[in-house]
């Protein structure tokens, strides 16, 4: 259980982190480092969806 909130939290940060980079430096200046940071976000939940689906 504390596996899927810890995931679900690193998640909600890296949405965070590429929201934040995109009001200050602006979708042209970070296209790069917005769109990795939310393939990691996603690739992440995978793993959670999986970690709750299996119960573990």
């Amino acid at each position: 259980m504390w596996q899927s909130v810890l995931l679900l939290m690193a998640v909600f940060a890296l949405i965070g982190r590429a929201l934040w980079i995109w009001r200050q430096q602006g979708w042209r200046q970070a296209r790069q480092h917005i769109v990795m940071l939310v393939v990691l976000a996603a690739a992440l939940q995978i793993v959670n969806v999986s970690l709750v689906l299996r119960g573990a």
